[in-house]
């Protein structure tokens, strides 16, 4: 059978060795696809890794995968729409590596469905996870920063769907669209502690979350029709955008998004 556009390119992608050495980094739902890629680039790039998921035996087990000689790796147990939960995963975090440097807000659910057809538990959850869960991390892992007096990066995982509506998409979009502006104000608030902060906006990837989905060839072919560059990115891609961001390379980069979509965006097709 022949492979889709997507499953067909395979990007040589090369980590930086030793770009993010020294650093620290906390990766929310890091125990797979996105952030599991992620955990998984910044290790390959000499960063400590600390991943915080709800799924911690999935956290362990990416562990385990990780190719980080020498580096400080672990795992911690945490939901992040729980505020106490956060407080101690990043202490456990600070505790395990020494300090934090680097968050990466990746931990988020979807629950499809149109403004007409939206549940109000979906809708709560998703505005748990996706967005107060982003605050929870982001206010608690910026005090500690703060207070170490040695800057820091926050990288929130965005999407598309925040700088336009998706179709089926109606509380998630306004959950990640809400994640825009908490980027936006912790940028401002932050910048003069050496704190940057940025939205990454991928058009998507095959994770967990779609996999069954996209199965189908037909739907595959019409998804990848409607993007410019007529595939989706890899996690590896959206990995190493996130990497850029959290390196020294990025330092001066702060209250914007990298839009990581293959020309979605610009070409306006999305939703139709």
């Amino acid at each position: 059978m022949m492979k889709n556009n997507t499953e067909a390119y395979r990007p040589h992608l090369t980590p930086a060795p030793n770009r993010l050495l020294g650093k620290r980094a906390l990766v929310t739902g890091g125990a797979r696809g996105i952030g599991q890629a992620i955990a998984s680039r910044f290790a390959q790039e000499g960063a400590d890794i600390c991943i915080v998921d709800i799924d911690v035996s999935g956290a362990e087990q990416t562990l385990q995968d990780l190719h980080s000689p020498g580096a400080c790796v672990m795992a911690v147990q945490a939901d992040v729409a729980d505020r106490s939960s956060v407080e101690q995963a990043v202490e456990q975090a600070i505790a395990g590596m020494g300090s934090l440097d680097v968050l990466v807000n990746n931990a988020g659910i979807i629950t499809f469905g149109s403004l007409m057809e939206c549940r109000l538990e979906d809708w709560d959850r998703m505005m748990a996870v996706d967005l107060t869960g982003a605050f929870h991390c982001t206010q608690v892992a910026a005090q500690r920063m703060v207070q170490q007096g040695r800057g820091g990066r926050l990288i929130h995982l965005g999407s598309t769907a925040a700088l336009m509506p998706a179709p089926q998409q109606f509380a998630y979009s306004v959950a990640k669209s809400g994640l825009k502006m908490l980027s936006q104000c912790a940028a401002l608030e932050l910048a003069p502690h050496n704190i940057t902060s940025n939205l990454l906006c991928p058009q998507g990837a095959i994770t967990d979350i779609n996999r069954e989905l996209l199965r189908d060839p037909e739907l595959m072919k019409a998804i990848e029709k409607k993007i410019p560059v007529r595939r989706l990115a890899s996690v590896e891609e959206i990995a190493a955008a996130a990497a850029f961001l959290a390196s020294d390379e990025a330092a001066f980069i702060t209250g914007t998004e990298l839009v990581h979509d293959g020309g979605c965006t610009i070409s306006g097709l999305w939703w139709r």
